[in-house]
Formats: C-alpha cells, structure tokens, sequence
C-alpha cells in the first residue's frame, strides 16, 4: 500500500511513548494523517472537527493494570461519540476470552503487541474502509429520507395498499427477514425503510444494494467486502455492504439477481453472523437485519433455478406484497399531489394544480412504472408546466400523442423506446424476467432502461 491517503486520519491512543512512535513509523506512510493520545481522556477534542476513520487504541492505562477494563471503558466512550467510527483494541495481555468480549463490545478487531506492521497496516486499512462504508450508509439514508425513498412515500387508503401497510407496521418491531414483493417501481425499497424506521435499529445504517445494477463479477467484492490483492484491481482494503450495515439493515433488491455461488454465503453470514471478506483469514462478526425484494411472482421465486430453497425459507420469514398502482387507483390524486408540494419545494417554483379533467385522466392511466413513474411525472410537470393549473400537455409522456398518419411517422426513438417497455411490463403485470425476454434483453440491460426513462 503506498497511497498516503489509502488510510485516513487515524488516532492511536497508547499511554506508551515508544509505542506511539512507533505506530507513527508504521502508520506514517499509509495514512492521510497519525493523531496520537496518552490516555482517552482527550477524545472529545481529538475527534472535533477532525475526520478520523479508525482509532487504535491500548487496553490498560494504569501502570500494573492488565485488565483491559479501561480499553473497553474506553471504547464504549468512542462509541458514544461517534457510532460509525471503527475501533482497534490493543493490548500485552492478550487471550481468546478478551479478544472475543472486545469484539463483543464493538471493537472491529483485536491486535496484540508487539505487533507485526503489515498485519498492522492491513487491520487498519480495513477499519478505515469500514467506517467510510458506515459513514455513506448514514448519508444515503439522510438523502433517502429527505426524498421520501425510491418509491414515494407510504400513502394511500385503497383497501390493497391499506392491507400491505399493516403488515409493514407490523413487521418494524421484528428482527426477522422481510421479502418485499412487487411490480417495479412500487415502493420495495420505501416499504423497507419504514419497516427500518419502526424498528429498533432505526438509529442504526439502512443500505440499499440494487444487485440489477451491480456487475456480476464485482458483487462478491460489494457484498462481502475484501482485501487488498484478493483479486487483480484490489489495491486496498474495502468493507463491503454486510460489514456496512452491521447495526443496522441491508436492503437487497431484486434478490433473484444473486449468482448461486453467493446465495450459500449470503444464507451462512445470516445464521452466523459474520462475514468473511474476499482474501481475508478470518471472519468479521456483523449483526445485520435483511430486507429483501423482488419483482417475481412467490411461485416464480420458489424456482430451484432462481433461489436456493433453504435461502428463500430464511428471506420469506415474514412476506409483504404491495399492489402496482392500476389496483389501487383511488391513491393516484393524493400521491400526484404529495410529490408536486414535495418538487415545487426542491426546485423553489410556484405549486402546481391538477386540473380536475387531468385529475381523472391521471387515475384512468395504467402507470406501468407504478409509483416511480407518477414521480418522475410530476417533477417533470413541476419544472415545465405551462401554467399554475396542470393539464394534459403538461404529462407528454403519460399521455403521448400516437403517429398521426404514415406520412408523419413517429421516429423519436426515445418515446418509441419508453412506450415498447411501458407495453411489455403491463402486458406480463411488472414480471421483469418475462418483460426483458420479450423485449429481447437481459433483465440487467432492463433495468438500466427503466432508471433510464423513470419506470
């Protein structure tokens, strides 16, 4: 590793001198920057306005201690501080008991002295990587929650949305697994987060993985994490999203997606709760809630060929549908209405108004791409609406205009496009695997159009 900002800033507390310079020399060349402390007393001012990615910390401050209470004190102090920094305990006296009650308490792991440097370098390379996963997890949930999800916010009243709503309440108070089924664009991952808001690691990482948009030959690495020089390209340490999410909840969409190779895997690290990144001796203990989804029927997922049955069993512990917009029409108007206050704010524009005709049109409308489509609609019509009451022309793309003769053919390949997939998700209701194969894609390159034209 000879990137100096491959880890960085780091703290290492230690009321040893000769163990801080040292730390120094080791660390040095790898870090962004080397803090040191003789005791933890100075955390506060040591982590303030300073973004520290790991601390390496000594276990016994008292001369004659070897306890290793004041580390876990200690730890328990940083943790308080700041929940995504990665903690590295170290002591003389070490044992399996104490290496295992650190790693109990929170400690990412456990180094004895006199330590070798490149098991050093290598330990704190991956607690950096680990607290930056932590840190864009909380962020990505900061943005999520500002923007009301991927699949719009939980509101409806029709009987079928009602019915789904129940049980997402329900289910917040569990620990169990969660599958989420239902058309894309339906609110799965939405669906997730407030099932993550109503639980008790609601304080805790929420980290959505779509493994539709993962290269299949990288997911073990983003899933798993590794190290550096597992594979050609590793050149450092990275945590990957079980390790990121440890504390908290991993959301995997479209979980039919996952390589048989990595669906053992992912079912071990579950009933164990650990995970072992790629090239890694040992494995890494995670406590993690699973949310999963999919757009496939129960009966398609039940395949062999699709999931392993073992993993599906442990996934559908508890099993939520959610209607696609056609089932639940009565909801079209107050969700059309929730995101046009939502995107005039965003955009600091003037509120626009559904006309009533556009208002019966709206819900007439089959919205393929369900609640992400209506979205994408109204910031659409937010940002080029002609006038303060919105009318027909305002949504072209809801309502597009067919050719109007063969002497004025439609060439517009992008609206061709958007129509042809709008067509094949409704004429297989939202089935992603059947849409692609009669489109003549892969469900990957489906996906990628979908984000593409906001279905």
């Amino acid at each position: 590793m000879s990137d100096p900002a491959a880890i960085g800033p780091i703290l290492v507390i230690d009321d040893d001198p000769g163990v801080l310079v040292a730390a120094r020399l080791a660390l040095g060349p790898h870090c962004a920057q080397v803090e040191t402390l003789a005791s933890p007393e100075g955390v506060e001012a040591a982590l303030a306005g300073r973004p520290i990615e790991a601390v390496l910390m000594d276990m016994n401050f008292t001369p004659g201690a070897n306890s290793g209470r004041e580390g876990l004190d200690g730890l328990a102090r940083l943790q308080a501080l700041d929940p995504t920094l990665s903690v590295v305990l170290m002591t003389a006296y070490g044992g399996v008991a104490l290496a295992v009650d650190t790693l109990k308490r929170g400690a990412v792991d456990f180094v004895l002295k006199p330590w070798r440097n490149e098991k050093l370098i290598a330990t704190l390379s991956a607690a950096a990587a680990l607290t930056r996963a932590k840190r864009e997890a909380a962020q990505a949930r900061l943005r999520g929650a500002e923007a009301g999800g991927a699949g719009g916010p939980l509101i409806g009243a029709a009987p079928a949305f009602q019915k789904a709503l129940k049980l997402i309440r329900r289910a917040g108070p569990a620990e169990a697994p969660v599958l989420i089924l239902g058309e894309s664009g339906s609110g799965k991952e939405t669906a997730a987060r407030e099932i993550h808001r109503l639980s008790r690691r609601a304080d805790g990482p929420f980290v959505a993985v779509d493994l539709g948009s993962v290269d299949p030959a990288l997911m073990e690495s983003e899933l798993f994490g590794h190290r550096r020089g597992a594979f050609a390209g590793a050149e450092a340490d990275r945590a990957g999203r079980l390790q990121g999410a440890d504390g908290g909840a991993l959301f995997l969409d479209e979980i039919s997606l996952l390589p048989a190779h990595l669906q053992r895997r992912l079912l071990t690290s579950l009933e164990r709760g650990e995970v072992t990144p790629l090239g890694a001796a040992r494995p890494i203990p995670v406590d993690v809630r699973l949310f999963s989804a999919s757009a496939l029927s129960p009966e398609a997922l039940a395949s062999e060929t699709v999931l392993r049955p073992d993993l599906l069993w442990r996934l559908r512990t508890l099993e939520i549908a959610l209607p696609p917009l056609r089932e639940r029409r009565e909801d079209i108007a107050a969700l059309m209405e929730h995101f046009l206050e939502l995107y005039a704010r965003k955009h600091s524009v003037a509120r626009r108004r559904l006309s009533p005709d556009t208002a019966q049109r709206l819900e007439a409308y089959d919205w393929p791409g369900n609640v992400r489509e209506l979205r994408h609609a109204a910031e659409r019509a937010t940002l080029l609406g002609g006038d303060e009451r919105l009318a027909l022309e305002d949504f072209p793309f809801v309502f597009a205009r067919p050719a109007p003769s063969d002497t004025a053919e439609q060439f517009d390949l992008e609206q061709i496009e958007r129509a042809a997939i709008g067509r094949a998700l409704a004429r297989f209701n939202g089935n992603i695997s059947m849409a692609a194969t009669a489109l003549g894609l892969t469900r990957p390159a489906l996906y990628r159009r979908l984000e593409k034209h906001g279905l």
